[in-house]
């Protein structure tokens, strides 16, 4: 008898413990709960009160640079940053440097030039871009201008389908870009699509919309006040490169296809850096971030990726106040080289 009290009595001990348990987990429920909804409502008024005051948003599309250069100029005055003098430029109604009519002339071909600023002939002249140097060795061949400064493979493909295309090309020679792999807080793809996972839409909401998380960055951490860093830059941010791999191959399978669907073909270009233009001649060149996925890609997809990076040697050939461009010399020797590779390809299958 006492040992079914003893057990009765454990019975109810137990019973006693587990419903304190659950009281004690029901009050923390609470109490968690209370602190998330109290931080939720701060988080709130800190954003509209950041919002009254006129906070931006962290990302903010230009600090990057427009996607299209300014149209209509006429023997334009421009002195960058770099520029130890101003150089002339002029674009036509939809920001393509080139006199070029949309309409090619009858019995020629047309080559249009995808690419960033070293393509567009950032610190030349007119007449002294690539495609002017291209032009030379390509006759019968209208080279079209149509590179961007600050453009990524994303932006080149975008440009291609929004204005390039209109011109009717024969092919399109699309040059690697380094901005691909520069660190930013939205991808130039999900400029124009959104995030892609959950993970990639909060990332973007948050740098798009919040005000709140644009006040904390700074705070938090190191060069958040620069859009956009160096692939060998670290931080803690969470940042993206411009172009991905993934992305990088979507957008290029979309050009190619593209272009195949217009009868036009697509060919990659790896031109020279100035680091390739000072080394010895005969010398290896330089190894190049992103140069093993865009050759796998075009490998993969069947794409000629033409490599010019030995064809010239030169310290004439890059600006004098800015090694990351070439001179009128360099365009002319690079272009000249990258038209003869052009015209040794046979013809596009359309």
């Amino acid at each position: 008898m006492s040992g079914g009290r003893a057990s009765v009595g454990r019975s109810r001990q137990r019973a006693l413990r587990r419903s304190h348990s659950q009281r004690r987990l029901r009050a923390f429920a609470a109490g968690a709960a209370s602190a998330a909804g109290l931080l939720t409502l701060s988080a709130a008024l800190g954003e509209l009160a950041l919002r009254a005051r006129g906070q931006p948003a962290a990302f903010q599309i230009h600090d990057l640079g427009r996607w299209r250069m300014t149209p209509n100029l006429q023997d334009h005055p421009i002195r960058g940053n770099r520029e130890a003098h101003a150089f002339r430029l002029s674009t036509n109604r939809e920001g393509l440097r080139t006199a070029l009519p949309p309409a090619r002339t009858a019995g020629t071909s047309r080559v249009a030039l995808l690419g960033d600023s070293v393509v567009f002939g950032w610190g030349v002249d007119d007449g002294q871009t690539l495609a002017d140097g291209m032009t030379a060795a390509l006759p019968g061949v209208e080279v079209l201008n149509a590179a961007q400064p600050g453009f990524s493979t994303t932006q080149a493909a975008w440009f291609h389908q929004e204005v390039v295309a209109d011109y009717r090309p024969d092919r399109v020679v699309l040059a690697l870009s380094m901005h691909d792999h520069k660190l930013v807080l939205v991808s130039d793809l999900e400029q124009l699509r959104g995030g892609g996972d959950a993970a990639a839409s909060m990332r973007v909401a948050l740098a798009r919309r919040s005000r709140l998380y644009a006040w904390l960055r700074p705070r938090l951490f190191a060069h958040a006040t620069r859009p956009q860093l160096l692939p060998r830059e670290s931080t803690t941010e969470p940042r993206v490169p411009r172009v991905s791999d993934v992305e990088a191959a979507l957008v290029l399978d979309t050009l190619r296809w593209s272009l195949d669907a217009n009868g036009a073909c697509l060919t990659l270009a790896v031109l020279p850096a100035q680091p390739d233009l000072d080394r010895p001649p005969g010398g290896e060149p330089l190894p190049r971030v992103g140069l093993e996925r865009s050759r796998a890609w075009a490998e993969r997809s069947g794409v000629t990726m033409l490599d010019i990076r030995s064809c010239c040697t030169g310290a004439d050939l890059v600006l004098p106040y800015d090694a990351d461009h070439y001179s009128a010399a360099g365009n002319a020797a690079v272009g000249v080289a990258l038209g003869r590779a052009v015209a040794a390809l046979p013809p596009c299958p359309g």
